[in-house]
């Protein structure tokens, strides 16, 4: 193998989705991680776990705020849903997430999710058809609480727990909702065929998208990521993700023909949950759906809208992907082998950020503990296993590799613990030898290509005493290694 490379680093910021005609720019990526914990009642739990959160090089968390929780079950007499210091409201479990993750540099996202029953929609059906919190929430009481949410985060709000310590740390991202295609979380989906969700939640976005940036104008919202698989029938309990972004966004049709759109869908994050059934390049089967590879889907409705007026305001709208995972096993049996569950977990960081995704949160950083009927309605997909011992996912995650042959070159792409110098690796029969050294760019992300023989070899990162998990690079010519 050569040792001369053609080497380069990225080094501009992110730019996911780009207007027509636009050049991408080399970029970065940002990684966050979710877990019960970081909501959690208990502040004990929820310390550790977000220090470990911190010490597996997250740079963000998501949080999840359950606006029914939070607000008043009656609102009493005098209550101002857009104040964020009113008495009915009880904040103390999110000021303490929040806090917490400040405190350990880690970035909160808000997911707001959940209405509380007076601030939903009439004709309510029973919980049986419609989940609670789900049923038409009300665009205007939506956009009290965002109000008041993000008027506590602003960084300026006093701290009620302590009022001479400083103001409540500043919160940048504010999510709207959460998998709205799919029926646990918005109804009605379908009123006599027609598909009336998109609409409903367009409105909702629209008034959090006000209220939010009324408050704190240098906040950004996200749209509620959407569920990868829908029902291509009409009536169904889940609308496929492409469905429903073309309604939301007033474009028909696989050729996206404009529509009338009076009320525009106003974000500054575009988001989604591209979760896989397959391995992380294998899309997925219907065109309607969206998983890991197939973002430009989505991508290229947003690019669009944004041509034509439909989502505003206008310019470029970065992408998020809100929630990404699979199982493992152990413990779970149905899961993937250990080290393959770290391999597919950093080659999805790998397939989203190609495609130009600016942020990716994985579910979850410790493994849910199983249910009464085992393992079958939890999540086995965390950095750690229950009992706090590492997975190699926690490995990927804090220090992700990639190796990918093409045509007469091997690209090796990954993000690096720190700021800073590291060197890339073969492995010899004399131990591992360098390739490269070069420097992480933006967010420690590196991408390199080099000339390489038809063989297999393996190849890691390496920065300090860190080193990646080894990619095996597969011989001759070919795809994915």
């Amino acid at each position: 193998m050569k040792l001369a490379a053609r080497a380069f680093a990225l080094v501009a910021l992110a730019l996911a989705v780009q207007a027509p005609g636009a050049v991408a720019a080399p970029r970065g990526l940002e990684l966050g991680l979710a877990d019960s914990a970081f909501n959690g009642a208990d502040a004990a739990l929820r310390d550790e776990w977000m220090t470990r959160a911190r010490e597996a090089r997250a740079d963000l968390v998501l949080l999840g705020v359950a606006w029914s929780s939070i607000a008043p079950k009656v609102p009493p007499a005098g209550f101002d849903p857009a104040d964020p210091a009113d008495p009915a409201y009880d904040w103390e479990t999110l000021d303490g997430a929040v806090r917490a993750a400040a405190a350990r540099g880690l970035e909160p996202v808000l997911d707001v999710n959940f209405a509380p029953r007076w601030a939903e929609g009439p004709n309510r059906p029973g919980t049986a058809v419609a989940p609670p919190g789900t049923w038409l929430p009300q665009p205007a009481e939506l956009g009290s609480f965002s109000r008041a949410l993000a008027a506590r985060y602003t960084g300026v709000f006093a701290d009620p727990a302590d009022p001479g310590a400083g103001p409540l740390p500043g919160v940048r991202y504010f999510q709207v909702w959460a998998e709205q295609n799919l029926s646990v979380h918005l109804n009605p989906l379908w009123e006599g065929g027609r598909l009336v969700g998109p609409q409903h939640y367009r409105a909702m976005l629209n008034a959090a998208y006000a209220a939010v940036h009324a408050a704190n104008p240098g906040a950004r919202v996200i749209v509620g990521g959407l569920a990868p698989y829908g029902d291509a029938v009409a009536g169904g309990s889940r609308v496929p993700p492409v469905w429903f972004w073309r309604a939301l966004l007033c474009l028909r049709g696989p050729e996206l023909r404009p529509l009338a759109c009076p009320e525009p869908a106003r974000f500054d994050v575009a988001a989604h949950n591209p979760i896989n059934v397959w391995a992380p390049s294998r899309g997925a089967v219907s065109p309607l759906d969206v998983s890991t590879p197939d973002i430009g889907r989505l991508t290229s409705i947003v690019r669009r809208a944004v041509a034509t007026g439909r989502a505003l305001p206008a310019g470029p709208k970065k992408i998020f992907a809100m929630e990404e995972w699979w199982d493992s096993s152990p413990p779970d049996s149905g899961g993937l082998p250990l080290r393959r569950h770290a391999r597919f977990l950093a080659e999805s960081l790998y397939e989203l950020w190609r495609q130009g995704v600016s942020a990716v949160v994985w579910w979850y950083l410790r493994d849910q503990a199983p249910g009464a009927a085992g393992y079958g309605a939890t999540q086995q997909s965390g950095l750690f296993f229950r009992d706090g011992v590492a997975k190699p996912a926690y490995r990927a995650f804090g220090f992700p590799f990639v190796a990918r042959r093409g045509r007469g070159e091997v690209l090796l792409w990954g993000k690096a613990p720190a700021a800073g110098r590291l060197v890339l690796e073969r492995r010899t029969r004399h131990g591992w030898a360098p390739l490269v050294h070069m420097a992480a760019g933006p967010r420690r992300v590196f991408l390199v290509r080099i000339d390489a023989p038809e063989g297999a070899f393996r190849a890691r990162a390496r920065q300090g005493r860190l080193a990646s998990l080894p990619a095996r690079v597969a011989a001759g010519m070919g795809g994915p290694s």
